[in-house]
């Protein structure tokens, strides 16, 4: 469902009041009777990528399962994971909504997505994280949305592990610095099938770092329409530790050389240039003191601790940058090193 042109922004819906009178008119039709066309009621395949997910992923899959409306097929791309993840896939091997999918080798987080929605068969698909936790209406609200004329609906999400210093921290970052509108993608993401094997993940990055906005202004070139709906909301987890922390944006700061050279055609000159500045930047802000100072105190402002966790954002702020910095020096020796094999 190819659209003739592409919006510049999104319909936005902040709560349930602001639903469209079509999204209503829907919602209040109640079920839909046997025999009805798909395009009446949509059907729902749900993309689950997955490395190394064993803490996460029944967690997910038992909410994904537990929908009011359920979903025609669930399938689980494993890219090699080499804890417990599969043994925990294994409890489902019986339920016939569950495809797992044993690639044997991490190809990425993007390529493992695009394998999962190749193989989807449902009008919508639903991309989630392994850490991702629906709400049992999840599906029951997109349904009447999908009805009407969008083609991709981003949600509203909040992090669950409030309990750890990481989880305080990419919460109160989020109400801060980010929002759905603001960078497209959400966990709990979802498009029309045909829209999403129009688009695709971008493979030239690796892990998870930029892939999926990549993936929704591919979705908004092709002309697709995009709706935002705050009212409904999904729970996440983050990384509970320090270590797993540093590598969640370390392997963030990873993929930005990728996207630059391999994505945008830049010169590997120039990238390294670009991501030595950004490391002589980021020591210039750290040495300044009223910047982060302020940044922390917005921060706190929003941690459910208040003004006890101002030390734990100042810190975690830097640690953030610092991952950021040292992903992006891999990622940029990595590419000379591949330069020079090419040449050799």
């Amino acid at each position: 469902m190819k659209r003739t042109a592409a919006p510049l922004d999104a319909r936005v819906i902040q709560d349930a009041t602001s639903l469209p009178a079509w999204a209503y008119a829907a919602a209040a039709a109640g079920p839909i009777a046997e025999g009805t066309t798909s395009a009446a009621m949509p059907t729902f395949s749900v993309v689950i990528p997955t490395y190394n997910e064993e803490r996460d992923i029944s967690d997910t899959l038992e909410r994904v399962l537990a929908q009011q409306q359920q979903p025609l097929e669930v399938i689980v791309v494993d890219g090699g994971s080499v804890d417990g993840t599969l043994a925990h896939l294994r409890r489902w091997s019986d339920d016939i909504r569950v495809r797992v999918i044993e690639e044997g080798q991490r190809r990425g987080v993007s390529a493992a997505r695009n394998e999962g929605i190749r193989r989807a068969t449902g009008d919508i698909v639903v991309i989630l994280n392994a850490d991702v936790l629906l709400p049992p209406d999840f599906l029951k609200r997109l349904a009447p949305l999908y009805r009407g004329d969008v083609d991709l609906i981003s949600v509203n999400s909040r992090v669950e592990n409030l309990d750890c210093f990481p989880g305080r921290y990419v919460d109160a970052m989020h109400k801060v610095m980010y929002s759905a509108e603001s960078v497209g993608w959400s966990e709990g993401f979802s498009c029309r099938r045909e829209a999403a094997v129009a688009a695709t993940f971008p493979e030239e990055i690796p892990g998870a770092g930029g892939e999926d906005v990549e993936f929704v202004e591919r979705l908004l070139a092709l002309g697709y329409r995009w709706q935002v709906d705050y009212s409904i909301c999904v729970d996440h987890r983050v990384p509970s530790t320090l270590p797993g922390f540093w590598d969640q944006f370390r392997s963030r700061g990873r993929a930005i050389p990728y996207s630059e050279h391999a994505m945008k055609g830049w010169p590997l000159p120039l990238v390294t240039l670009r991501r030595s500045l950004a490391w002589v930047k980021t020591v210039a802000i750290a040495a300044a003191v009223v910047p982060n100072v302020v940044m922390a105190v917005r921060l706190a402002r929003k941690s459910r601790r208040g003004w006890r966790d101002l030390p734990v954002m100042w810190a975690a702020h830097h640690m953030l940058f610092a991952a950021l910095r040292v992903g992006e020096f891999q990622s940029v020796r990595e590419l000379w090193r591949a330069r020079k094999a090419v040449r050799s």
